[in-house]
């Protein structure tokens, strides 16, 4: 029998744990070079190889191109792929392959086969991220026994020194490219988790861009050029200042040198210009544990101690927030790189220890040396759901298709089973009665609003007196946070078979009146144009702001006929992003403005959207209306200003339109000088948003912009 383990499968970092049958003790397995963390990177060779973890690492820093990383990011999108040496690589394609040297290199470590592991994720990956984190442990030969979230196994790590009394516990995972927080009640024999939450894109590699567009700031004020236009500098820069951040964590002040072009600049950053660049990054976090207490209706007085799990959680910032909130330093006793992976190896021995009874929701497992009472640490874990499932109906009053949620967030995972009863109209004959559900996961009523996670088709389904048959939809919980669902007749008590089909690319039909969608499906015109919605998401941007614009951003799309325009959708800041290519795709483009965070992109307005935004519509040259619309709070910086006022020009030539609308601290003057239509363009209150671009909609629908 092969060695069960933990596995902390970080953004940037990873670690392996198991619990020493022995000495009863949670031991984290070394890698080749003994470090007990390993990068998660790849690196490719042209001999068709892998190598992982620092060898990948130093590929990357020095610029080699056959280099994957943050990969974890973009394991709930089915799209994203990349490709070495002629071999595209989805995302859990890379895990999988990062997984199985890991464990090589662990098992190398230890002596002994390793062949079952209990996987962590952030609390606020989806179905479809979950299950490609278990195929990706399948892919590297491992039995996944279940996957747990990083901030629950965080807290179980906790319990092996709480004492035994009972705490109100908040974990605050900040690692490299993930933020996740959970509120845990800890006790003696149990771990009941309150509530989750989390941001898919904040992570240190922020700060560490923060720091990189500081220094960039100063050496182009110093030498007049930007090292910023070098892609190999800028990432040697973004090296430099993830050491910066990390000497700040024990030192007044560092000094960064940069060497360009033949120059050399070298600035002294202290702890508070530290502080005041990224203050916007932290205050997502405090925003996010805000909605959290707010969602389960605590506050910081209720919470007794604060878990600090993560590399990131070092920066005095952070733990000087944690003892500003409650009064008293952060917990101690738990290790930030490591206590995941040891939460991970302490569930993975319960799991393993039960002897085939199924224990703590989990899947059956097999008998191990260990009792589940020699397990430090062993626990009851009630989890928590991470986001509500739904489905895809009618309203009670016939005129839209809403989000009917069947399962709330933060319901326990115990309780997250729940039936609803639906009508179905069926025919004499059985092969032609079916039934499809689109399964989504979300909370606004608006189904495109959400993630439209599953789709399924319900099939020979019998025929009943009178031609409607009363169905009972069930969605149940995994352990694994993975979702079951059944069927069943209630007329036959039969459970009805069904087949998992992909989602279909254009789901625009969800926003048709329900009559005229099951009349008329199917029927589209030529598309007769092509838009870019550029928004701003700086600092600035932070809460009301940013949703009120992505409020506003939806009600936009919606006021077009998707089958006669596409859309796509950028983000902007430090740098620019495409986040969905023009597309008549409606959950695409929902899915991209869902998307948009403050600070993914930087947390300054270092950048300009207008270039991108002219590139992009030059690929549609052939279309009758050609638009961008930007959408900002702040000023520019001086270069990206001078650049989007030269662009205007290039615009009128290529009969293409740009429209700026600002509020906040937007510059109105600014903003006509680079619009195509200056009437159009003009700064108000955030509030007045959605009517300004309503406004814009109709003078588009009516061809009134000429």
């Amino acid at each position: 029998m092969g060695l069960t383990v933990g596995i902390d499968l970080g953004t940037t970092f990873s670690v392996v744990a198991y619990i020493d049958p022995v000495s009863r003790q949670p031991v984290v397995i070394k890698n080749k070079y003994g470090m007990n963390t390993t990068p998660s990177a790849l690196v490719f060779r042209a001999d068709g190889t892998a190598e992982i973890g620092i060898d990948a690492k130093n590929a990357e820093e020095s610029g080699d191109p056959n280099t994957a990383s943050f990969y974890k990011l973009e394991m709930g999108h089915a799209d994203f792929s990349v490709s070495f040496f002629g071999k595209s690589y989805s995302a859990a394609d890379l895990s999988g392959l990062y997984l199985k040297e890991l464990i090589s290199q662990a098992e190398a470590s230890v002596g002994q086969k390793i062949d079952k592991a209990v996987i962590t994720v952030p609390a606020y990956f989806e179905d479809l991220e979950r299950n490609n984190t278990m195929r990706a442990g399948e892919m590297a030969g491992l039995r996944v026994l279940s996957i747990i979230n990083e901030p629950t196994a965080a807290a179980i790590a906790y319990g092996l020194r709480d004492g035994g009394e009972d705490r109100n516990v908040l974990i605050y995972d900040l690692g490299g490219g993930t933020f996740d927080v959970t509120l845990a009640k800890v006790t003696g024999g149990a771990i009941d988790v309150i509530g989750s939450s989390g941001k898919h894109f904040l992570g240190g590699k922020n700060w560490d861009e923060a720091i990189c567009h500081w220094v960039i700031e100063r050496f182009e004020e110093e030498f007049g050029i930007s090292p910023a236009d070098d892609p190999d500098e800028f990432n040697m820069l973004m090296v430099r200042a993830e050491k910066a951040k990390r000497a700040l964590s024990s030192a007044p002040y560092t000094d960064i040198t940069v060497e360009y072009d033949g120059l050399t600049g070298k600035y002294r950053l202290t702890e508070q210009e530290f502080r005041d660049c990224t203050d916007a990054l932290l205050d997502i976090t405090r925003r996010t544990i805000d909605e959290l207490l707010a969602d389960v209706r605590l506050g910081w007085a209720d919470i007794d101690g604060v878990i600090l799990v993560g590399g990131s959680t070092r920066m005095k910032m952070v733990k000087e927030y944690v003892q500003q909130m409650t009064g008293k330093p952060p917990l101690s006793g738990v290790h930030p790189d490591e206590a995941v992976a040891i939460g991970a190896a302490i569930q993975a021995s319960m799991e393993t220890a039960s002897k085939g009874r199924k224990i703590l929701g989990f899947l059956e497992a097999a008998p191990n040396v260990l009792q589940l009472e020699d397990i430090p640490g062993a626990k009851q874990i009630n989890d928590v759901i991470a986001h509500s499932l739904g489905m895809i109906s009618v309203s009670e009053d016939g005129e839209r298709f809403i989000n009917d949620i069947m399962i709330r967030r933060n319901t326990p995972i115990r309780d997250a089973s729940v039936t609803k009863r639906r009508e179905l109209r069926v025919s004499p004959k059985e092969e032609l009665n079916e039934m499809e559900l689109f399964m989504l996961q979300g909370d606004p009523i608006d189904p495109l609003d959400c993630t439209v996670a599953k789709h399924y088709r319900f099939s020979k389904i019998p025929c009943v007196e009178g031609g409607k048959s009363q169905i009972d939809i069930t969605y149940s919980y995994t352990g694994n946070g993975t979702i079951d669902i059944r069927a069943v007749q209630t007329e036959t008590g039969r459970e009805l078979a069904y087949e998992e089909l992909p989602v279909p690319e254009d789901m625009s039909w969800v926003h048709m009146r329900p009559d005229e969608y099951f009349a008329s499906a199917g029927r589209g015109i030529p598309v007769t144009g092509v838009m870019y919605l550029a928004l701003d998401v700086s600092g600035s941007m932070m809460g009301k702001p940013m949703e009120l614009a992505m409020k506003a951003m939806h009600n936009f799309v919606k006021q077009f006929d998707l089958k006669s325009v596409r859309i796509g959708i950028i983000a902007f800041s430090d740098s620019v992003k495409v986040l969905c290519n023009a597309t008549s795709e409606k959950r695409k483009i929902s899915k991209a403005i869902d998307s948009l965070e403050v600070g993914m992109t930087g947390a300054c307005n270092t950048s300009q959207p207008v270039t991108a935004i002219y590139d992009e519509l030059s690929e549609y040259s052939d279309e009758p209306f050609l638009c961008g619309i930007v959408l900002t709070d702040g000023r520019w910086a001086s270069d990206p200003c001078k650049i989007s006022r030269n662009m205007k020009n290039e615009f009128v030539k290529a009969g293409c339109e740009l429209i700026a609308l600002g509020f906040g601290r937007a510059d109105e003057k600014f903003l006509k000088e680079i619009s195509t239509k200056s009437d159009l363009a003009s700064v108000s209150d955030v509030t007045q948003l959605e009517s300004k671009l309503s406004n814009i909609a109709r003078v588009i629908n009516e061809k009134t912009i000429e």
